[in-house]
């Protein structure tokens, strides 16, 4: 298979204090760009969301409820009377607490049944699952059965197989578990644990600057002092005034 890249974009969803999200409890919206052989191949859109306690209902308020797609996520795999996760979840997040989880893997039609999307899992894993993260989550439902699915993605819906959504998943489910997953029972979910989908993780995490729409300069990506007052914030973002004169 030709050369792998993923060009990496992070933005972080949460209001924290702590201005490193490594030091902190966090939710960072992932999205790549995937690259064969120097060809553009697809994309892979995922969340890193670190808590102490992920079913708690600070974790809810002040994490999962940043983003509605996170928002869903927490409500299908919690017992939300109990505050606690499905089993067996609990397993896989003692002692690391925290959640990777990928919404979904696009490739285009060229790119597929050629073993891609496992390496694109691998890489992604072993780029963004720092020894934080004791559980990887991904999404079942097929692109083309996603809510505007058509409207939302290009090449990468393009031939797909239109069976019904039940039969798609359930495909999609057991090509999945070659890669080493497992079902989340009564959900659209596959799960591992990280070192079963690759054994080597990225020392130098995260791979890439993180954005934080709050204290992050758009032009930069330098971090901005809001008690300073050295910045301007506007429609188009916020800035260092430094970068806008």
């Amino acid at each position: 298979m030709s050369e792998l890249r993923i060009h990496w974009k992070i933005n972080r969803l949460d209001e924290g204090e702590e201005p490193d999200p490594r030091f902190a409890e966090c939710v960072l919206e992932i999205e790549g760009r995937i690259e064969c052989g120097g060809e553009t191949a697809g994309t892979v859109d995922a969340f890193y969301l670190f808590s102490e306690n992920p079913a708690s209902s600070t974790a809810f308020r002040e994490l999962w409820d940043c983003d509605s797609r996170i928002c869903h996520v927490y409500e299908e795999i919690t017992n939300q009377g109990l505050r606690k996760m499905h089993e067996p979840i609990p397993r896989f997040l003692d002692p690391a607490s925290g959640i990777l989880c990928v919404h979904f893997i696009g490739l285009s039609p060229e790119f597929r049944r050629k073993g891609l999307g496992g390496e694109v899992m691998r890489e992604l894993v072993r780029a963004m699952a720092d020894p934080r993260i004791g559980l990887v989550l991904l999404n079942a439902t097929p692109l083309q059965h996603m809510p505007h699915g058509y409207d939302h993605f290009d090449e990468e819906v393009r031939d797909l197989p239109w069976n019904s959504p039940e039969e798609n998943q359930e495909a999609l489910m057991r090509h999945f578990s070659g890669w080493g997953m497992q079902r989340l029972p009564g959900t659209r979910f596959m799960m591992a644990a990280p070192e079963n989908l690759r054994d080597v993780r990225n020392l130098q995490w995260p791979p890439c600057p993180i954005l934080d729409q709050w204290n992050t300069c758009w032009a930069c990506s330098g971090w901005i002092d809001r008690e300073e007052g050295d910045f301007v914030e506007s429609e188009d973002g916020l800035f260092h005034k430094d970068c806008i004169d």
